[in-house]
């Protein structure tokens, strides 16, 4: 197959925004369009006063903002952003969250292993940069199914820059409008968590390829602070506010009723929900909230309820 040839103009970023701090906004705009990316903000319902200095910073930057009068969620934002881009002729989307940053050459550097890809046949989903978090400077890397289990990799030196992987996180991914077509969009009803893992494995049930890319590189923050602890060995937990408990429960519970996937995924969610109770509901303060989210994402789950969390 005769490989096609990408720029970064055929790149759209879409990212979402909350209540974010401008200057990190400001930074992220600014390095997407030195990358020669088009920008699209999403502001999920943020204060009248974030929203104006939102909307200056994209007129600044010649960008576009699609401005929400309540939080919709992330999967219905990143949904308004990729429709934007579709209706813009876009050939691709990057989905970037209000606090990350690229690093220079990153989406080129994605495009051009989309392009050897393509060219070896390759039904691609999405392409994921090597992740490191601001706070601590510790590499994420990419989840793999391992039967019974799922395992994270990591890049090596003799990998020629790919990690066959079986989940992204949304951010920072560069997903080929095609496979968009293919795949459907963002599930709404997820609003929030596991928006991004439900959607892979939907895209690996039919048939597509999900990679990380060593050497293109994000900064990110995931959760609002970070701590060690040990857990057979040092881990690095990301700590998020107790309401954000309800979506985890709740939309694992439905992606294991909903979602085709192999039994280690099962087996895997399974065994992080009992994990994520011990720790959060016995040891991380304020305990008897966060297992109040923790009960009723469960009761949700079960009956099958989707969409925001209402009147709690």
């Amino acid at each position: 197959m005769q490989p096609k040839e990408y720029s970064t103009s055929a790149v759209y970023s879409v990212i979402v925004t909350y209540n974010a701090e401008a200057s990190v906004v400001e930074d992220s705009i600014r390095r997407l369009r030195q990358e020669g990316v088009f920008v699209v903000v999403v502001d999920n319902g943020s204060s009248p006063s974030v929203v104006a200095g939102q909307q200056k910073l994209v007129d600044a930057n010649q960008a576009a903002m699609i401005a929400l009068p309540k939080n919709l969620g992330l999967a219905a934002a990143q949904n308004l952003g990729i429709r934007y881009a579709q209706h813009a002729g876009a050939q691709f989307v990057l989905l970037l969250d209000h606090d990350s940053l690229i690093e220079p050459g990153m989406v080129q550097t994605q495009l051009e292993v989309h392009k050897t890809l393509e060219a070896r046949g390759v039904q691609v989903a999405a392409l994921g940069p090597m992740t490191t978090d601001v706070r601590t400077k510790t590499q994420a890397g990419f989840v793999k199914l391992a039967p019974p289990f799922i395992k994270r990799l990591h890049c090596g030196e003799d990998d020629e820059n790919l990690v066959a992987a079986d989940f992204l996180n949304a951010s920072g991914s560069l997903i080929p409008m095609q496979a968009l077509h293919d795949i459907g969009l963002m599930n709404e009803g997820f609003f929030i968590d596991h928006v991004d893992t439900e959607w892979c494995l939907r895209a690996i049930a039919r048939g597509y390829r999900i990679y990380g890319v060593c050497n293109a590189r994000l900064l990110h923050r995931l959760g609002d602070q970070v701590i060690r602890i040990w857990w057979g060995r040092w881990r690095e937990v990301s700590i998020h506010s107790p309401w954000r408990h309800y979506f985890v429960f709740r939309n694992t519970l439905l992606m294991l009723r909903t979602t085709p996937m192999p039994f280690a995924w099962r087996l895997t969610h399974t065994l992080r929900l009992i994990q994520f109770l011990i720790f959060f509901a016995l040891v991380m303060p304020p305990r008897l909230q966060r297992l109040r989210f923790m009960a009723l994402g469960v009761l949700d789950g079960l009956r099958r309820r989707s969409g925001p969390l209402e009147n709690v």
